[in-house]
């Protein structure tokens, strides 16, 4: 029975959160919210030092969206919903390297629906990766203790005949 009950808590501690999901996905969106104020016409009576609403909207924005990602990190997310603030943040690079780019281009969504791909796949390989080299040398590690427990009954053969004290 405790058994049991101790794999239930291991399965709610690692279930995915809603909350955090939710926080994930809203890092991403929170980036356009100077679009937003654009849209509905929304002008701040102090920008803090900014010359205009959107640009210290985007910035605060800019500010605000990795403290929720770290946060809903924190709180154990779906993974798919990383996909939000990756795409989001990718469409953001493209418009910060090319600044001829002031609205949205038909083949901008799938410039960046590809390098979200890339980004996918490179960061499984290097995961691949670096699990393959733990797994390595936790191998040798092995290896090497097995080596060195022969080696002591090569070299002190009677120490190993006598019954060990606990």
């Amino acid at each position: 029975m405790t058994r049991k009950n101790l794999k239930d808590q291991e399965a709610k501690a690692n279930k995915p959160n809603l909350l955090a999901t939710i926080l994930i996905i809203l890092s991403g969106l929170i980036l356009y919210l100077d679009k937003i104020f654009v849209l509905l016409n929304i002008e701040l009576e102090n920008t803090h030092g900014y010359e205009a609403t959107p640009e210290f909207v985007w910035s605060l924005a800019q500010t605000i969206s990795p403290i929720l990602i770290m946060i809903g990190f924190y709180l154990k997310p779906f993974k798919e919903a990383l996909l939000v603030p990756l795409f989001c943040y990718t469409i953001q690079l493209y418009f910060v390297l090319d600044s001829s780019l002031t609205i949205d281009r038909a083949l901008t969504w799938i410039y960046v629906s590809g390098t979200v791909l890339i980004n996918i796949i490179l960061v499984i390989a290097i995961k691949k990766y670096l699990t393959r080299k733990q797994k390595l040398q936790a191998l040798k590690t092995g290896v090497m203790k097995e080596i060195i427990k022969t080696d002591d009954k090569l070299i002190n053969p009677e120490e190993s005949e006598q019954p060990q004290k606990n």
